[in-house]
């Protein structure tokens, strides 16, 4: 088992995983790290500052990115099979305020969407039918 540990000073980004992968990984190890780039590349930037990135590669291999101290720790992994997956370890503050905003905003989003679009249409409709019934008497 080896782990090797790289410092990002300015915040764990794509160019450091990329470093990783130049050094020469196995294939199944590259596409575990390309899957830890589409991570990062799924959040905001401020994520991966004060962060740590644990990707657990085939054979005990462990490549740890970190910036500063970590307080939002993410870790990417082999599920057993051919995918690739990851979870959050641990979130900091922000983060998680960040994750509830969202998972509020998409509640919020979801029900106007069902009930105020939902009913104008049904509103529509009806106005539709009413012109056309209109239309029909002339």
């Amino acid at each position: 088992m080896t782990k090797e540990r790289i410092n990002c000073p300015s915040g764990v980004g794509p160019s450091d995983i990329a470093a990783a992968i130049s050094k020469g990984v196995s294939d199944r190890d590259r596409l575990l790290l390309q899957y830890a780039i589409d991570k990062l590349l799924n959040h905001a930037s401020w994520v991966w500052n004060d962060c740590e990135l644990t990707v657990i590669g085939d054979g005990g291999k462990e490549w740890v990115f970190y910036c500063g101290s970590p307080s939002n720790r993410f870790v990417v992994y082999h599920d057993g099979g051919d995918n690739q997956s990851s979870k959050w370890q641990s979130q900091g503050w922000k983060m998680f305020l960040h994750e509830q905003a969202s998972d509020i905003w998409s509640w919020v989003k979801g029900a106007v969407e069902k009930y105020v679009i939902g009913r104008i249409d049904g509103l529509l409709d009806n106005l539709a039918m009413m012109a056309i019934g209109w239309y029909k008497l002339k």
